[in-house]
């Protein structure tokens, strides 16, 4: 938890620092920051058996920053949640939490923008260990995250979000993960 709770910390400076840097950008953008919630499906793709699948419960709080045009810093808040038979290496009813910080390009097309990134992330997988009678335990590591996403604007404060992400975690036993979200935007 406190990799995570540090990487946020670290990203929200690195944020606020690249806000104060971000006001030329807005000539060109009609909004300088954005907030999105997302939500959908998600889960390890190299599980061994028992997998869990990759239709489990997924959420995402969104934070972007335009820095120049057609390029943001994102800070994405997520977590994958399984369910309690589920197992995911030594962890039963395990949930995977994430802190990413990534830079994003967007290709703007006529009614919708369409966006690459790439980034830096803490993980933290935790559950019921397996081998110690049940009791609580966690896992920490870093990890990369890319993935694509799509915004369509309903007015200029205003979008629907769709995202799919790719995570490569140093976990001990699984390290791949993808999501598959969607949801709303509100624009500054």
């Amino acid at each position: 938890m406190a990799i995570v709770g540090r990487a946020a910390g670290l990203a929200l400076v690195v944020a606020l620092g690249a806000f104060c840097g971000a006001a030329p950008a807005h000539a060109a953008e009609p909004y300088v920051f954005s907030v999105g919630v997302l939500g959908g499906i998600g889960g390890p793709l190299d599980a061994d058996e028992p997998d869990p699948g990759i239709s489990q419960r997924s959420m995402e709080l969104e934070l972007g920053l335009v820095t120049e045009p057609r390029t943001l810093l994102t800070l994405r808040l997520g977590r994958i949640d399984f369910a309690d038979a589920d197992q995911l290496g030594a962890f039963l009813s395990p949930q995977l939490e994430y802190a990413t910080i990534s830079g994003e390009y967007r290709f703007y097309k006529n009614w919708y923008d369409s966006g690459i990134f790439f980034g830096l992330g803490a993980y933290r997988l935790s559950g019921n260990a397996r081998d110690f009678g049940g009791g609580s335990d966690d896992e920490t590591a870093v990890g990369l995250t890319a993935g694509v996403t799509g915004e369509f604007e309903i007015t200029q404060h205003f979008a629907l979000l769709g995202e799919i992400t790719g995570h490569y975690v140093d976990l001990d036993e699984n390290n791949v993960f993808a999501t598959a979200m969607g949801g709303v935007s509100v624009r500054f």
